[in-house]
Formats: structure tokens, sequence, C-alpha cells
């Protein structure tokens, strides 16, 4: 009897003990299923001249690439991180290896002309905003330049100093956004006088873009008209005499300097009261632009942009995964340049596409279609120069050009 219910008790204990490993087995195994954060992607790249080491630098990339939008796309928070970094997806391209950690490959190999990798890995969430939020400062916050016809308190200011445009350069340089210089503006109106009217009127191509790109570095110009006009008899109809009120009607477009498109247009209006008419014309001007511009947030003392300014960053952020380039090249031939485009078009990270804009001797030029600007193209032919097959050597460099001899290496 004591046998048997020995054999019995050594039974149950070693169910009890099997269900409890089980159980803990079945949580360790529910823990990793719901690590959204991990997740498996494959990355392609082509193989060119037979680097197979470029190609599979690319092909982890893209896999890089495709796994951060797997894994935040597949959660509720990471589908907004998504939406911009899809946004500004051919810049950040080359820092995703920044957003994925702890990861391992876990099949490459050549198929068919291409090198193909197959990664596992970690996403962090914060790791991609930090990185989009850099790309944003950087790319996404051109330099400005100013030109208002204003009407204030009946006098005509023309464009170079108004209350307007120096009441806009405050409100978005205390957010760290770039001007041209008041005082250089008010230069070129008296010298370049007929350049700076086509400017004023939305005309920027040839000279005009060559004038505010190169010799101010101006990527975008902000034209338009303001006006106040005095509402004061509101005022008194209220039984109110000393104070002053005015009304500001704000019309802006902004103008991509690189192409000559508008990037946004706006209307407002505001008023202003204060006992001092000038004052008060001020006060209108200011709310009018806090309005499509933004403002400090009262609640975290951050600037938040307003419309006008968002659709401005965001289309400008746009053009600029697009971005047009000239490049001057000397010390090439023909069939040497052929071979410079070719390198350029499958090597430098960034590039779409490459057209041919003629040749004469040893000097030609081209036009590269770019996700970036000329100083980040610039660094990655230095950079990249000898497993191009060229001795590079940058000349000279402008917000869309950039001068270059380059010889190449036998």
């Amino acid at each position: 009897m004591k046998s048997k219910k020995l054999t019995l008790l050594i039974a149950m204990l070693f169910i009890v003990g099997f269900i409890s490993c089980e159980g803990k087995e079945q949580v360790k195994d529910d823990s990793a299923s719901k690590d959204q954060m991990v997740g498996e992607a494959t990355g392609y790249a082509t193989i060119f001249d037979n680097d197979k080491a470029l190609a599979r630098d690319r092909a982890i990339d893209d896999a890089m690439n495709k796994l951060v939008k797997k894994v935040l796309g597949s959660t509720v928070s990471g589908r907004q991180v998504v939406e911009d970094f899809v946004l500004i997806e051919s810049i950040v391209e080359a820092k995703s290896s920044g957003m994925v950690k702890d990861w391992k490959i876990l099949k490459e190999g050549a198929e068919e002309g291409a090198f193909v990798v197959t990664i596992r890995g970690r996403v962090y969430p914060q790791a991609v905003n930090d990185t989009i939020e850099s790309t944003l400062r950087n790319y996404g916050r051109p330099k400005f330049m100013v030109l208002i016809n204003e009407t204030f308190e009946g006098k005509a200011n023309k464009p170079g100093f108004t209350v307007t445009e120096l009441t806009m350069m405050e409100i978005m340089g205390n957010a760290g956004f770039e001007f041209v210089d008041a005082a250089m503006t008010q230069q070129l109106m008296r010298r370049e006088r007929s350049k700076m009217q086509q400017a004023i009127a939305g005309r920027v191509s040839g000279n005009v873009q060559d004038l505010l790109l190169d010799d101010l570095g101006a990527e975008v110009i902000i034209i338009g008209t303001a006006n106040t006009s005095d509402q004061s008899s509101t005022m008194r109809g209220y039984g109110i005499k000393n104070m002053k009120s005015k009304q500001a009607i704000l019309n802006l477009k902004a103008v991509d300097v690189y192409t000559g498109r508008i990037l946004a247009s706006t209307s407002a209006n505001s008023p202003g009261v204060h006992i001092d008419e000038a004052t008060a014309s001020k006060m209108a001007i200011q709310r009018c632009l806090q309005r499509i511009l933004g403002k400090d947030d009262e609640d975290t003392g951050k600037f938040k942009s307003g419309p006008f300014m968002n659709q401005i960053t965001k289309k400008f952020l746009q053009a600029a995964t697009q971005r047009m380039i000239m490049m001057t090249i000397s010390g090439l031939d023909f069939d040497d340049l052929t071979k410079f485009r070719n390198q350029i078009q499958h090597r430098i990270r960034g590039v779409s596409k490459v057209y041919s804009r003629g040749q004469s001797g040893r000097a030609a030029k081209i036009e590269i279609e770019f996700a970036g600007k000329t100083n980040d193209l610039a660094e990655e032919l230095n950079a990249k120069a000898s497993n191009l097959g060229f001795d590079i050597k940058i000349q000279e460099t402008f917000p869309n050009k950039i001068m270059l001899t380059a010889k190449r290496i036998k």
C-alpha cells in the first residue's frame, strides 16, 4: 500500500514538473512573439563591375530599410514615423544601419547578377526618430530671402528692409532658420535692380537663379505683399477713444530657387490694438505671421511651425530628394567621361540619374539627380574617388554646381 502511494506521489510530482516546465517554455515563446521590434527582411543590390563587396553593403542597407518600415509599420505608434521615413527615405538610406541593432545575417550570396542578403535584427524607434529629426533639420531648413512689398501706415516700403520682413526674420530666426542678411538684400536692390525685380515677381531662372544661389546661397525666397489699414472707428463705436485698431493683410508665396517652383502660398489677416498707431500695425503684422509661420508653444516653450512653414519645409524636403546638380569636369576624354558617368550613377549613394550636357575637348558638363545637397555629393566623390578609378580634385562648389578636375587612374 505504501509502495502504491509512493509511486502515485512520484507520478504526480513528475506531471506537475512537466506542466511547470512546459508553462515556462510557453511564456518564453509568447514573449518572443510579442516583441514587435524584431523581424527579418531581404535586401537586393546589383553587382556592378564584379564588385561584390559594394553590392553586399548596398544589399544590407536595402534589407535594413525594409526591416525598419516592416517592423514599425506593424505598430500603431510607429506608423507616423514610417510616413516621415518614406518622405525622406532616399536621404536617410545610408543611415539605416544605426536604426537596427543586434542584427545578424541569416543568408547571403550572389544570384543572377545581384547580391542578396537576408538579415534578422531589432529596430529601435528612437534611433529612427533621431535620424529623421536630424535629416529634417539638415535638409528641411533652407536658407531664406524675404522680399515683401509693404504698405505700412499709408507709406509704401520697398522690399529689403520692411517691417514685415524684419518681423518674419525675427520669428523664424529664433526658431533656427537662416536668412540672407537684410543689408545685403538692400545692396542688391540697388546694384542688381532688374534681377531683383524679377525675383520679387517670382520669375526665378537663369541669371536671377545664379545671383540668388551662387552669390547669396538663398535656397527659398518668400515674396508677396503686406498692407496695414486703420480700423479705429470700430473702437470708437464702442466708446474706446484712446486705443488704435489696425488690420494687417498678408499675401505670401515661397519659391524654390533651385527649380523656380512655388512651394507654398497663403493669405492671412489679423488685428492689432495699441495706444500707438505704428505699434498697433506692427502687432497686427506679427499676429498674422505667427498664424502662418508659427510661434513658441506655451506649454513646451519650443517653436511650433504654422501651416505655411510646414508646407514650405515639406515641399522643399521632397524636392531635395531629386535635386539637379550641374557638374563641370575638366581633364577627361570622351571614353573616360563615359566611364566616369557610369561610376557615379552606380557607385555614389543618393544618385538617381546622370545626364550628359555636352563636351568640348577635355571639358564637359553633366547634370546629376541627387538626394541631398551639393556638399554631400562633393564629399562622396572625395571619399570614393580611388574606388571609382579616378583622381578627383574639387575646385569650387556652389549650392547647385560643382567644378572639378578628374584624371583616370591607369
